[in-house]
């Protein structure tokens, strides 16, 4: 009699089995809705870089400092080494870039991308992880450095 009553068990597990690999497609199953096309990206960054901070102006508009003299050093300023490293910030596309450049020669350092979700400042920005021209390298908060702080991308 054990022997019997272990074949129908087994017998009662390999139909449970069955009949659930072979049920229809239930609600949770169904063909996914075709992904929409991924939006082209926002801004091409990658086009800006090798510029001057005057082009960068010109292609972005004007800077979001408070007030005119922080866009630019004065003449005092010019003639200390106060003006080796300046900082504009622009808004374009949604994206707030942060420019570094050299006052006095105009060239642009870097550009900085905050956020906290690099690919998704890569993709906006229309950056290439590898490419030729430029770096794009994490920056990231000393104090946890897991924690990304934003993208900056720097001209090869």
């Amino acid at each position: 009699m054990p022997v019997h009553r272990a074949c129908l068990l087994l017998l009662t597990v390999l139909l449970c089995g069955g009949a659930a690999c072979t049920r229809s497609p239930g609600v949770m199953e169904r063909d996914a809705p075709p992904l929409r096309p991924s939006r082209a990206h926002q801004l091409n960054i990658a086009a800006l870089v090798g510029r001057n901070i005057d082009q960068l102006r010109r292609e972005l508009g004007p800077a979001k400092e408070s007030h005119s003299s922080a866009a630019e050093p004065g003449a005092e300023q010019l003639r200390t080494v106060q003006a080796k490293d300046w900082v504009n910030t622009f808004e374009k596309s949604g994206l707030t870039i942060v420019v570094t450049f050299d006052a006095r020669t105009r060239e642009v350092r870097d550009l900085m991308l905050p956020g906290s979700n690099e690919d998704e400042l890569v993709r906006r920005a229309g950056l290439d992880l590898v490419a030729d021209k430029y770096l794009v390298l994490p920056v990231t908060d000393p104090a946890a450095p897991s924690r990304v702080l934003g993208v900056r991308v720097v001209a090869r």
